[in-house]
């Protein structure tokens, strides 16, 4: 199986392979937002929209969560 990555290859996006298939529909027929999930999971970790650490008060801001 081949993916539209652009820059990432398939072993950096092969996470998708094992998301549970409710998920995968949900997100195709746009029930949920992987950008928000994206967002929220960087501020949980403390980083920024390039993945630098920013702290969390900082990230929260920055995602808006």
């Amino acid at each position: 199986m081949s993916y539209t990555t652009n820059e990432f290859t398939v072993d950096e996006v092969g996470f998708i392979q094992i998301a549970l298939t409710k998920v995968l529909a949900a997100a195709a027929r746009g029930e949920l937002d992987l950008n928000r999930l994206a967002r929220e999971e960087l501020a949980a970790r403390g980083l920024d929209q390039n993945g630098v650490w920013v702290g969390f008060d900082k990230a929260a801001k920055i995602h808006n969560v």
